[in-house]
């Protein structure tokens, strides 16, 4: 679905990733973990187009992308609805309701205003938004870190169900548990230029991954060092 071949990414004359590779299948989630600042985000959207490459390549696959940001970014001017229809300005209002209701929307939701909105209903219509499109690659840049702990895990079994579905998921975090959770390989970054100084597989079947199986594999001392690491930011 996706390969990064040695990629070089500079940004304002210094180089902040050189010789970075990966590869995502579909039906996978992979995620990049690591601080602020190690390039996490750079890489995300170089493979969203919105960086241009230096140096090496970037295979895509993917008839459809779509991108969730850490902040929902709604047009303040436009309901709910439509800017979920922005992206697929042929959706009917029972598509959208269906998607609605699957995220814990009420029906009621879909013509509020971003304004109207709590900040968790906000990133549930932004989810929705990415999702309308059925995309065969979704891109996830820390999208449930500012939300509670019961809204965080239902929204994670939601991709958990894109991601059986065969989508293929790359996401950007420093939540370890979060990592463990979703994630067959987790990328553990520092650094500038960015460095993978781990690469953890995870081949255990979702079924299998209880807190408990979680909160033990969190504990991976890269991973470990990367939450303190961020918690010291």
């Amino acid at each position: 679905m996706l390969t990064l071949d040695n990629i070089q990414i500079d940004l304002g004359g210094q180089t902040i990733v050189e010789n970075f590779s990966l590869h995502l299948a579909a039906g996978e989630c992979l995620a990049l973990s690591g601080a602020s600042g190690c390039g996490k985000t750079t890489i995300l959207r170089a493979i969203a187009g919105l960086v241009e490459l230096e140096d090496g390549t970037i295979t895509c696959h993917a008839r459809r992308l779509a991108y969730l940001f850490q902040e929902p970014r709604l047009l303040p001017w436009l309901r709910a609805d439509e800017n979920v229809r922005l992206v697929a300005p042929e959706a009917d209002t029972a598509r959208i309701q269906t998607l609605f209701r699957e995220l814990w929307l009420d029906d009621k939701d879909l013509r509020k205003y971003p304004h109207e909105l709590s900040g968790g209903m906000q990133q549930r219509v932004a989810l929705a938004r990415a999702l309308i499109t059925e995309p065969d690659l979704l891109l996830m840049d820390e999208p449930f870190s500012a939300l509670d702990a019961r809204l965080r895990d239902e929204l994670q079994q939601r991709v958990i169900r894109l991601i059986n579905a065969g989508t293929a998921v790359c996401l950007v975090t420093h939540d370890a548990q979060e990592a463990v959770r979703l994630a067959r390989h987790i990328y553990c970054l520092r650094g500038k230029p960015t460095q993978c100084f781990a690469n953890i597989h995870l081949g255990e079947p979702y079924a299998a991954r209880d807190p408990a199986w979680c909160l033990e594999k969190s504990a991976h001392p890269a991973l470990r060092g990367i939450e303190e690491a961020a918690l010291a930011d």
